[in-house]
């Protein structure tokens, strides 16, 4: 039944807005108003109260912080199920002798219950929207069952179908795992086709193209990615020039650097979203900055694998719009604050400068760039926005005294400090706890699925519980 007109379904009262939206950023003891999915009202409590008849649901928020919905733009949710496992190797021994083997393994079962579980984990820390490249397993059943478990948490959610295609020479160099090579580039397109015109009504999930790595993808493969995102209006996500050695064998395979056979292909642009691009030159760099191309920043993980150090700055000012990721549980959790404390000093370290970016900067690219990214009015709180918000407890003992929010947002929250998410108007999670799931059997179900996995996967090797540090006897 619809609301009275005037009365709203939702109102928020009493604490800050940090609203991300340039026209007025920051709100003091303000309201948010919401009907069905969208933000109908925002502003002071005074003047949102004056505007409405009532609220069929009043939250007083006073003495915390709220903000957009966080958007995760690059993630693996299903590699949870290794976490902490692989720890101390580079990329290509981490892909080669842990990550690809154990995602040969994944059952369809096993995936739908690391995925609830790793999307439960970022909705608890503030997460409202992730771009999950799913790999393992991507049959077109499994890629339902996924989308039906981020539907379970209640969290909005882009399923890049990872492509892998047939084997290639880039392939055999990376040491790719070889099982992980089991369709055409036609069937690879008909699979992805048909999951996406099937998945097309879900509202809160979208379905892209992901193939996994321009390296070690059949040209076909990428070009046939963003005709398919093309025709359904959508974007497509894949890795590009994570690590160094990558550019060096793309270079050697086909006589260019990748962002620059992109460009050549005519397949950059505002529906294409490159994970990663650490290791663009300048000519890529004004290449991606024409196109409007989305580059995720992965600082987390960037550091766990000493891949490199993003030319955030350089990027930005060239044209090209950057979000912010957590590239998966295996190696950085769901956590994007913590991604927005990592990108920020990755940056000032990487400079030697302590004024080479800012909290707001990152703040900026964990929500209102991803939304840009997205293509979808959300990562910012304004009227008509989709009601995707988080709300920060910072009268917690870490955040006192809180004398710049936004500051204190990016270099101090916890997970835990996150008190309320709304995702399309629905309050997912309240007081810390999920409106929607059994948090304890979520957690007990993957404990089982992660030891059956790395068992089946054979890779107990890498459960020895204490590795003894180099160069200490």
């Amino acid at each position: 039944m619809s609301a009275t007109p005037g009365t709203v379904d939702l109102l928020f009262t009493g604490g800050d807005i940090i609203t991300v939206d340039q026209k007025a950023p920051y709100i003091q003891v303000g309201a948010v108003a919401i009907q069905g999915n969208k933000i109908v009202a925002i502003g002071s409590e005074a003047s949102v109260k004056a505007r409405i008849k009532g609220a069929k649901r009043t939250i007083d928020f006073s003495g915390q912080v709220m903000i957009p919905g966080l958007v995760d733009a690059h993630t693996h949710l299903f590699q949870s199920l290794g976490k902490t496992l692989g720890d101390g190797l580079s990329l290509l021994p981490w892909l080669e002798r842990f990550m690809l083997p154990l995602a040969s393994q994944v059952s369809r079962e096993q995936a739908v219950i690391a995925v609830r579980f790793a999307a439960l984990l970022g909705a608890l820390s503030g997460t409202t929207t992730v771009v999950d490249q799913h790999y393992a397993p991507v049959d077109e059943e499994s890629i339902q069952a996924v989308a039906d478990a981020y539907q379970d948490v209640g969290i909005r959610a882009t399923l890049a179908r990872g492509l892998f295609g047939p084997m290639t020479e880039g392939g055999r160099r990376m040491k790719c795992d070889e099982r992980m090579f089991k369709y055409t580039v036609q069937q690879e397109m008909d699979i992805t086709r048909a999951s996406m015109k099937a998945m097309a009504d879900m509202e809160l999930v979208d379905i892209w193209p992901g193939p996994k790595n321009v390296v070690y993808a059949d040209p076909d493969l990428l070009i046939g990615s963003s005709e398919l995102a093309r025709d359904f209006d959508l974007s497509w996500q894949v890795h590009c020039s994570e690590s160094k050695f990558e550019v060096e064998i793309f270079e050697s395979l086909y006589g260019n650097r990748p962002a620059a056979w992109l460009y050549e292909q005519n397949i950059l642009g505002a529906h294409t979203t490159l994970a990663h691009g650490i290791w663009f030159d300048d000519e890529e760099i004004r290449m991606l900055g024409e196109t409007g191309t989305t580059i995720i920043h992965n600082p987390i993980s960037n550091q766990y694998l000493a891949s490199g150090f993003m030319r955030l700055e350089d990027l930005l000012q060239a044209g090209a719009n950057v979000a912010l990721g957590t590239d998966g549980t295996a190696v950085a959790g769901q956590n994007m604050f913590e991604a927005m404390k990592a990108g920020l000093m990755l940056q000032r370290v990487g400079r030697l400068d302590p004024e080479a970016t800012t909290t707001e900067m990152l703040l900026t690219m964990a929500t209102r760039l991803g939304g840009k990214m997205l293509r979808k009015n959300l990562g910012v709180l304004r009227e008509g926005a989709l009601a995707d918000l988080t709300i920060v407890n910072t009268r917690a003992l870490h955040h006192q005294p809180c004398l710049r929010p936004v500051a204190s947002l990016v270099f101090f929250t916890h997970g835990t400090d996150v008190r309320h998410v709304v995702v399309n108007g629905d309050l997912i999670v309240e007081n810390g706890r999920s409106t929607k799931l059994d948090q304890e059997k979520v957690v007990a179900d993957m404990i089982q699925a992660s030891r059956a996995l790395v068992e089946k996967a054979g890779i107990v090797d890498l459960l020895e519980p204490w590795q003894q540090p180099r160069l200490i006897s």
